[in-house]
Order: C-alpha cells, then sequence, then structure tokens
C-alpha cells in the first residue's frame, strides 16, 4: 500500500513571517500531548502490509516539541508498520530548539537524517527572516548533530530575499560544505498570501529582488554546488553522491504515502488528501479528511511528467511506457514538441530533460503536459 509515512508536527516557537506551512505557537503541553496522542490513535487505524523504507518527520518544528514525544511517534510507527532496517528516517529542526543531547536523543530512536532550517549564515539576512537563530546557533547545531553521529544532514537555504547578494548566497554554500553537510535544499523567496510577508513586500518584490536577479542567483547556487560536489538532482535540491532525500524522491516518482497529523496530506489507492488544519477538530477526528480528490489512470499519467521533469534526470520514455501502457510521445506529443521548439525541453539517450533555460520557465513547461 505505501513504503513511506510523513508526520506533520504542527508546532512552532513563532511562526516565521513569510511560512504558509500550518503550525500554530503558544500551546500548551497538554494540547501537544493530545495531538501526539491523536497521531497514535491515527497510525493505528493504519492497515499497510508494506514494508516502511522511509519517515519523515515535518512541520512545523518538529524539534521544539519535547524528544519523547518523538520517540513515543517512532515507536508506535514501528509498532503498527513493518519498518525494513536501513530505512531513512528524517526529521526537520531549528537551531533555536536543538542541542546535542536532543540530536544524541533523537539518534538512539532510529533517526538517521536531519534537514535543518537554517535558511541563511548571516545575520542581517536571518533577521530580515523572523528566524529565532543566529549565523553561531546555525553552525553550532550543524556541529551538535555531527558529534552526536548523525552524518547525513540536509540544510533548508532561502536566496534571492531584499539585500541579498549572489556573494552571499555562494559563501553560505561553502560554510555548509566545511561544516559537513551533505545535502543542500535552496529556495527562491515566494511571497504568500495571508504571511506578514505578503503584507510587507507583495507590492514590491520585484523592485527588491528583480526576476532577472533571482534567476541569475538561482544558476549561481546551482554551478557553485557543482564546484563543490554536489550533485543537483531536482530543481531545489542538491547532495553530495549517494545523499538524496529518498522519501522526497518517492513523491517525484509518484509513489504513495501515509500523511498522519493535522495539516498532513497523503496519497493512498489513488486517493490524495489531506487532514484539517485545526488541531482541535483533529484531535477529536484523526481520521477525518478536509480535502479529497481521487486519480484516475489519465490523471496519474498526465501528473507523472510534471513530477519527474521536476528532476536532473527526467522522465524515461521507457518507463513512462511501462508504467502506462503508452507512448508518452504520442500522449503529450505536441507539449513535447512545442517545448523542445522553444529551447526548453531536450530529448536524450531516451530521457525527457529541461533544459538550464527550461527549468526557469518548468511553471510553464508542466501547465503544457497537464492541459
Amino acid at each position: 500500500m505505501a513504503k513511506h509515512i510523513y508526520c506533520h508536527i504542527p508546532f512552532c516557537a513563532a511562526k516565521c513571517p513569510y511560512c504558509d506551512f500550518y503550525s500554530e505557537s503558544g500551546r500548551d503541553n497538554s494540547v501537544i500531548q493530545d495531538v501526539f496522542s491523536a497521531m497514535r490513535d491515527e497510525l493505528r487505524s493504519l492497515e499497510n502490509p508494506d514494508r516502511v523504507e522511509t519517515i519523515y518527520i515535518g512541520g512545523g518544528t518538529p524539534s521544539f516539541v519535547n524528544s519523547r514525544l518523538i520517540c513515543f511517534l517512532l515507536d508506535t510507527i514501528r509498532e503498527t508498520n513493518s519498518v525494513r532496517p536501513g530505512a531513512e528516517i528524517t526529521i526537520e529542526v531549528n537551531p533555536s530548539s536543538m542541542s546535542y543531547d536532543k540530536a544524541v536523543e533523537y539518534r538512539d530512536a532510529g533517526i538517521n537524517r536531519v534537514s535543518a532550517g537554517i535558511q541563511s549564515l548571516h545575520d542581517d539576512h536571518l533577521k530580515t527572516l523572523g528566524r529565532l537563530h543566529d549565523a553561531k546557533g546555525a553552525e553550532e547545531c550543524l556541529r551538535d548533530i555531527r558529534k552526536a553521529g548523525i552524518e547525513n544532514i540536509s540544510a533548508d537555504l532561502i536566496i534571492a530575499l531584499p539585500g541579498q547578494t549572489t556573494d552571499d548566497v555562494v559563501e553560505d554554500l561553502n560554510k555548509l560544505a566545511e561544516l559537513g553537510v551533505k545535502h543542500i535544499s535552496t529556495y527562491s523567496l515566494s511571497i504568500e498570501k495571508g504571511t506578514p510577508f505578503y503584507r510587507r513586500y507583495s507590492d514590491n518584490i520585484e523592485d527588491l529582488v528583480p526576476p532577472e536577479k533571482e534567476r541569475e542567483m538561482y544558476h549561481a547556487v546551482r554551478d557553485e554546488l557543482v564546484k563543490l560536489g554536489f550533485i543537483p538532482y531536482e530543481i531545489s535540491n542538491s547532495c553530495l553522491p549517494g545523499y538524496e532525500s529518498r522519501h522526497n524522491s518517492s513523491y517525484w516518482e509518484g509513489e504513495e504515502y501515509f500523511g498522519i497529523g493535522a495539516g498532513a496530506h497523503g496519497y493512498i489507492d489513488g486517493r490524495r488528501y489531506m487532514h484539517v488544519n485545526d488541531i482541535g477538530q483533529y484531535i477529536k477526528d484523526p481520521l477525518g479528511t478536509d480535502t479529497e480528490e481521487i486519480l484516475d489512470d489519465e490523471s496519474k499519467m498526465r501528473e507523472y511528467p510534471f513530477l519527474k521533469l521536476r528532476t536532473t534526470e527526467g522522465m524515461n520514455l521507457d518507463e513512462f511506457k511501462r508504467r502506462f501502457s503508452a507512448d508518452a510521445e504520442e500522449i503529450f506529443g505536441d507539449a513535447i514538441k512545442a517545448n523542445i521548439q522553444k529551447g526548453l525541453l531536450i530529448k536524450e539517450d531516451g530521457f525527457l530533460r529541461l533544459t538550464r533555460s527550461g527549468i526557469d520557465w518548468s511553471n510553464k513547461v508542466f501547465e503544457d503536459f497537464l492541459c
């Protein structure tokens, strides 16, 4: 049924002004405990014949809650599922809520991959982002994780910030590499409705960070990562060889996964669902869903290029035929030809891939395949 489990921890010390993921701050310990009890109940309701290969604990800020609750959650997963030896188990952390002792507890609980919300190693940019840590705290966090014996570390960076230069970001990349980070995710600042950043910047973000500057910075980041030995294996993700995120890669393969917790998304038996963005409602009904969508074979087939073209590998045309018993060049002939002519796609070695320009116009390319 599903080899992957995503658990959403909807709690933070404070809400970042750019973030539109579901999370809440200021909740007392009894409410947090109730949410984890509800997650236990949801996990116990699952019937999963597959062995679990990846577990991803995201948020929110999972490191904000007591580490005993994370151990409780993992124990419940193991009680209710067969977890494959060597499964990738990831937790997201923020430097402001991490410590060496907590990293040791995570390690002892079986967590073998940590994704750290670094965002920047420049104090002025961290202040712009409203982060609770400074650059020194971010570096100490990464050192503590490695000292605890967890080598598989990913770091998130946000680029195209007001006042940020390409040199700033390149400096951050080199420092992260020096600190032993194995995987780096880089995201351009996105101004989302309903966030403080939307109210602050929505009318003038292109004046502060022109699109051409954002694209210049994006490609400079990818080029620098290659120099550092990192492989850009997806539009926003690069890693040292062998350190790809197995959990996130399962999304780009169109694989199914359980989504556990308030605000979590899941995809099981062709049904895409989302739990309600409401802690109180989730505690009352951990099996309830807010939205559901059934994907028929046609929908899965049209979505597949959207997922695979995000990756550097691209879409294997023979694999498409095996999976859907259809020829991609017949189904998507117009979209393929048009985007090759525009220089946005290239066909080589039996794969379709985005070109360097295609990455810049990827959303338009994806739309052509979805139509």
